[in-house]
């Protein structure tokens, strides 16, 4: 749905409220900040669901002796930490508890691959510190929606939920005025559930299931399949 379509949709809703709620309602203030408000709504309970529609990435190059790096765009999640050797396929790196830190190094301590990085607000450290400098890491992470919202609608949502962005405006204007929300709130759970259906099921052959941690899987076998036989369990 573009931003004028939002809007309409969202001002009939509140016209459902009294006739005078949607003209009382101003197109770039008010109402605006209640569709900006739906829309992170709408977000936050998509994420758990379908992170990938929001996944996006950021690579990070290491400076030898160096080992905190901001990162440039704002997240709500860390997916997950690759790093990258020549030669050899990406790797997951561990994300380890800041509490953790003193089983994993010493004072000074250096290392050309780090396998491991904590984070301290949108600041990466890596675990040991580097000894070289490159292209070494990317980090998967979830992004939120624009915070604007653009002339032909959200940016990051897929178009099947945008219906549920004016049903949960509607509720937060509802509120404002006094009146009782539950009505739009029942049509927006029961249009989530059904987004939640189908987008759960987005990619038919992907597993549902939550995945193990990376100490607990080995993504790549780099054994050498002269001297061992891979495929035995």
């Amino acid at each position: 749905m573009t931003k004028d379509e939002l809007i309409s949709t969202t001002r009939y809703l509140a016209n459902e409220l009294s006739t005078d709620s949607g003209a009382l309602l101003d197109d770039t203030a008010n109402l605006l900040d209640f569709l900006l408000d739906a829309i992170e709504q709408v977000v936050l309970d998509l994420i758990p669901v379908v992170p990938s529609v929001f996944l996006a990435t950021e690579d990070i190059t290491l400076t030898a002796d160096d080992n905190d790096y901001d990162l440039t765009a704002e997240f709500w999640q860390i997916y997950k930490v690759e790093r990258y050797e020549t030669g050899k396929a990406p790797k997951e790196i561990a994300i380890i508890d800041p509490l953790e830190l003193q089983f994993e190094t010493n004072v000074g301590d250096t290392e050309a691959n780090p396998d491991a990085c904590y984070f301290m607000g949108s600041t990466i450290y890596f675990v040991k510190i580097p000894s070289e400098g490159k292209v070494y890491a990317r980090v998967y992470y979830i992004k939120p929606e624009a915070t604007t919202l653009a002339t032909n609608g959200p940016a990051v949502l897929p178009r099947i939920s945008h219906r549920l962005i004016p049903l949960y405006a509607a509720s937060l204007i509802a509120e404002m005025l006094g009146h009782d929300p539950t009505k739009f709130l029942a049509l927006y759970a029961m249009r989530l559930n059904s987004v939640k259906k189908v987008l759960r099921g987005r990619f038919q052959q992907s597993p549902r299931f939550v995945r193990p941690g990376v100490k607990e899987r080995q993504v790549v076998d780099e054994r050498d399949r002269v001297l061992y036989d891979v495929e035995w369990p």
